[in-house]
């Protein structure tokens, strides 16, 4: 794990000095200019210089948010089966690590783009894992929570669905739709997921009930307690639509939709008393300012250029079709299906 972190701190930096050896005396190891890699560590190992020697020589860029955030999916499948295994090693590197990852995330907001690009099915919980603690940190960021909430917020949503490593593979790869049995054995990740955390003392106890009431919603039809919105905590609320959003918007166990699409629906389970639309509508508007000036496809399979987010129907903006403009609140059935 330690070595890990310090790979993240050092790799593709340039050395602002030279480094020698501390096993044979003068030995040149590294000039200065060198940009590191993997094999210039093991170099430094091998002449009994610590890799974290290094960090005080290099010049400080910013570490790329997609390199660490492969380091992190590494991590995230080892301490995860740990922790099935009832073992607490790692644990506490495993929570430095995601923070340093949510504190790029959370300067650079591209990290969207990057954590919904198409992923190996074999890694889906994992990846799915860090990227709801990311969109959770997000939210919170949003709706103007502090720095110490907002990486709660992230270890919520890392660890919020670790019980489904315990549920049959099989079912979680069926194509047909599940029985009811089958359901009934999905639903058990949340029970599985508590009793997983709840005995880690490094945990908040936050994280083991945002494992069991992630799948609650505000309108008392979720499971497994069919708890109503004065019953869920609000950070717990966060998770469930982080959650939701992300499962949309990756490539597993449904059809990959877009950021359009996506939005389009958490705001309509949010108008059907589901999701909480505190919650939502921020979050849309944030999705969507970021999707101003694009070119898009409507649901007519015209192209159009978005022009203005409204503040409460951030999901129906005013587009322009060549010299003409359209308001999408005014124009029902049409809505954006994608990017142009």
């Amino acid at each position: 794990m330690e070595d890990k972190n310090i790979l993240i701190d050092i790799i593709g930096n340039e050395l602002t000095e030279d480094i020698f050896s501390n096993s044979i005396d003068g030995l040149l190891l590294l000039k200065k200019g060198v940009k590191i890699n993997a094999t210039h560590i093991e170099l430094l190992k091998k002449h009994q210089v610590e890799p974290a020697f290094a960090i005080s020589l290099i010049k400080q860029h910013s570490v790329s948010i997609d390199k660490s955030y492969t380091f992190l999916l590494e991590d995230v499948k080892e301490i995860f089966h740990n922790i099935l295994q009832k073992k607490e090693d790692g644990i506490e590197e495993l929570l430095t690590h995601f923070a340093k990852v949510l504190e790029l995330a959370l300067k650079d907001l591209s990290i969207l783009d990057i954590i919904h690009q198409d992923i190996d099915p074999s890694n889906y919980i994992y990846q799915h894992s860090i990227n709801v603690g990311i969109i959770s940190a997000i939210i919170g960021k949003i709706l103007g929570l502090s720095k110490k909430a907002c990486h709660l917020l992230g270890q919520m949503g890392l660890f919020h669905d670790i019980g489904m490593l315990a549920v049959n593979p099989e079912i979680l790869q069926k194509k047909e739709r599940l029985t009811q049995t089958e359901y009934k054995e999905i639903q058990q990740h949340t029970i599985i997921g508590k009793s997983l955390l709840f005995p880690i003392t490094q945990l908040d106890i936050l994280i083991s009930r945002t494992a069991l009431l992630h799948h609650e919603t505000i309108n008392g039809k979720g499971y497994p307690n069919k708890r109503t919105e004065k019953d869920i905590p609000i950070m717990i609320q966060i998770i469930t639509i982080a959650d939701t959003f992300n499962s949309m918007c990756t490539n597993t166990y449904q059809q990959k939709k877009s950021y359009y699409e996506a939005i389009n629906k958490l705001i309509n389970s949010a108008q059907s008393n589901v999701l909480n639309p505190a919650i939502v509508i921020p979050f849309a508007q944030f999705i969507m300012n970021k999707q101003l000036f694009k070119k898009v496809k409507l649901t007519n399979n015209k192209i159009a250029e978005i022009i203005f987010i409204h503040q409460n129907d951030p999901h129906l903006p005013i587009v322009r079709i060549e010299n003409e403009y359209l308001d999408l609140r005014l124009a029902n059935p049409i809505k954006i299906s994608g990017p142009a």
